[in-house]
């Protein structure tokens, strides 16, 4: 008769073993197929561009353990579906937008005046992994079911407007119709700023504009305003009040599925790509600010003095509306953060 010692015993062999074949059954399975990497903007657009060569040096670097495939342009949904997409493991992983739809604090990223002075201070509060922005999100991720990889090259985003009004700097009444997106918190900034909101979904902004329903759109980069609107715009304002961050997610199994060794090489890549790359964004940037000067447009820029002043007085009448929501301590941690970043860059 076996003793209820050696059967203990040889329960964990088989336990042990099991576990063995199906952390390696995942990893191989992983190995052996192309993943699904999401990308909402165009395939020439330079985010989808530094993607690519993000997925092109991890397969190197993993000796093609790791191989994705980048789906542009949105071909596999929505950018909010990807992330249902994402945790379910139909899509593996995503450049995306983050949402409370998954958690009610994922959206976080859409109070305003979290960077506004640019890419250095984007810099620092979103693609720097010990941001305290960048670990609440790791956090909320992991509650929602889904593993966060960061912040991504994305582009700062300003108002388009059919004219320019003569307070366009202050936060006074601006008699002006601006369309936000459905995120409570932008619309608050937009109001906070002086404009009559309208939420309206992107695709319809431009239209919209033309037949003179809305006055202006909130949230569009200079790059959208010189391809898409320079004809229908007199101005466009450089605010970077809402600076709603791209995230890169990936799904939590097959992230396991990588072992310590190629999760290291997957983070070391995404470093070595936005070293890369934010250099390059800030150039297409002030590029199609250029553009849009050259086609006879207004392009309101600000000082670091002032986008440092207005981003307070932003802050102090928007983010108190959500203390319930993300919880004092939070707001307060962020705000340090700000501050924080502004003085570093400020060399103070």
């Amino acid at each position: 008769m076996v003793s209820t010692k050696k059967m203990a015993g040889f329960l964990i062999l088989i336990i042990a073993v099991f576990v063995f074949i199906t952390i390696n059954t995942d990893a191989a399975y992983a190995a052996k197929r192309q993943l699904k990497f999401y990308a909402p903007y165009p395939e020439d657009s330079y985010t989808t561009e530094a993607l690519v060569e993000l997925t092109a040096m991890i397969k190197e670097k993993t000796k093609g353990e790791i191989d994705f495939k980048v789906f542009p342009s949105g071909q596999l949904g929505t950018y909010e579906d990807s992330i249902e997409e994402v945790r379910a493991g139909t899509i593996d992983a995503s450049f995306t937008w983050l949402t409370k739809r998954y958690h009610p604090m994922l959206d976080i990223g859409n109070l305003p005046g979290l960077c506004t002075s640019g890419f250095p201070e984007y810099e620092l509060m979103f693609l720097d992994q010990k941001s305290p922005f960048v670990k609440l999100i790791e956090k909320y991720s992991a509650e929602a079911g889904f593993v966060s990889l960061g912040g991504w090259v994305d582009p700062r985003i300003g108002f388009i407007l059919k004219k320019v009004p003569s307070n366009i700097k202050d936060n006074a009444k601006k008699n002006i119709s601006l369309r936000t997106p459905a995120m409570p918190s932008v619309r608050d900034m937009a109001a906070a700023m002086g404009y009559n909101t309208v939420t309206m979904d992107y695709a319809e902004v431009y239209s919209a504009i033309q037949t003179g329903q809305i006055d202006g759109a909130s949230n569009i980069p200079a790059e959208d305003a010189y391809l898409q609107a320079r004809d229908m715009i007199k101005c466009f304002d450089a605010n970077n009040m809402g600076s709603t961050p791209g995230w890169l997610i990936i799904n939590k199994k097959l992230w396991e599925s990588f072992g310590e060794k190629n999760r290291k090489i997957v983070q070391e890549c995404i470093a070595a790509q936005l070293k890369k790359w934010v250099p390059i964004a800030r150039t297409i940037e002030a590029k199609y600010e250029k553009k849009l000067e050259e086609h006879g447009i207004k392009v309101i820029r600000y000082s670091k003095e002032e986008a440092i002043k207005r981003s307070a007085e932003v802050r102090a009448q928007v983010w108190p509306k959500y203390a319930k929501i993300y919880g004092k301590d939070t707001l307060k941690m962020l705000e340090d953060a700000v501050i924080a970043n502004q003085k570093k860059l400020a060399g103070k």
